[in-house]
């Protein structure tokens, strides 16, 4: 049986590379999904790639920032689905300008955090009355692996974004238990997409970050997508509150 059979889910950030490997998964095994993008054609893309497997997706742009694009592309996803019952909160920013707070630009902060985290927060708040009406379901929220750890390379206004959306996972599961929705977060490490490949610029800045992994590899988009895919099924139907991390062992490995 499939992990997600007549599951309805948004998610968000769904044209990029961790969304579309997340909303191609989640069709695969079973759902129907909204995928939402503030770029409209990489979300028409993901549904053009899901359709060609036959699965079922509507692509939906919105800005997770503005609060009303978040309440409209709500609506039109459970006017599209009939309903629906899993939210994974993917879309976000990590710009490789963010260094240091000691050298921290106000700007660049705020709007970090106004993707990151108030998009976090609008999308759950139109989408959570919806999962109450169909009698519960899954949350999944997109945290990091830095709001465990520090980092000798600073991302302060990422990193502190992820923090707070841990933070807020919990306070959401604490909430959202008795109508039975499940809140849940995955924090990643490095996972090797595009923009994360610039971080690492060289053969020996990848050769350094990866001593520190006891798998001996970055994870791919897949990975996540794995891991959400689970926090959404119901095989993890007495796991709330929690923030799983993804990272092939770094946050184990004192070196």
């Amino acid at each position: 049986m499939m992990q997600l059979e007549g599951k309805r889910a948004l998610i968000t950030g769904a044209g990029g590379a961790l969304g579309r490997a997340s909303s191609l998964l989640f069709a695969r095994e079973g759902a129907a999904v909204a995928v939402v993008d503030i770029d409209g054609a990489a979300a028409d893309e993901s549904v053009r790639l899901i359709g060609a497997e036959g699965g079922t997706a509507v692509a939906i742009t919105a800005d997770v920032r503005e609060e009303s694009q978040v309440e409209r592309a709500v609506l039109e996803a459970v006017d599209a689905l009939g309903g629906l019952d899993t939210l994974f909160n993917n879309a976000g920013i990590m710009p490789h300008q963010d260094e240091s707070f000691l050298d921290g630009d106000l700007e660049l902060w705020h709007l970090i955090s106004s993707i990151n985290l108030d998009g976090t927060m609008l999308c759950s708040k139109y989408a959570v009355p919806h999962i109450v009406a169909a009698g519960g379901g899954a949350v999944v929220n997109m945290s990091s692996f830095l709001a465990v750890l520090g980092c000798t390379y600073p991302q302060d206004a990422y990193a502190a974004s992820k923090g707070a959306i841990s933070a807020l996972t919990r306070s959401m599961a604490v909430q959202l238990g008795a109508s039975g929705i499940r809140v849940n977060a995955l924090a990643p490490g490095p996972i090797m997409t595009a923009h994360v490949e610039q971080f690492f610029p060289d053969p020996e800045a990848r050769r350094i970050r990866l001593e520190r992994v006891p798998l001996g590899r970055f994870g791919q988009p897949e990975d996540a997508a794995g891991l959400a895919c689970f926090l959404a099924s119901d095989a993890a139907s007495w796991l709330t509150g929690q923030i799983v991390v993804l990272d092939g062992g770094i946050s184990s490995n004192y070196l």
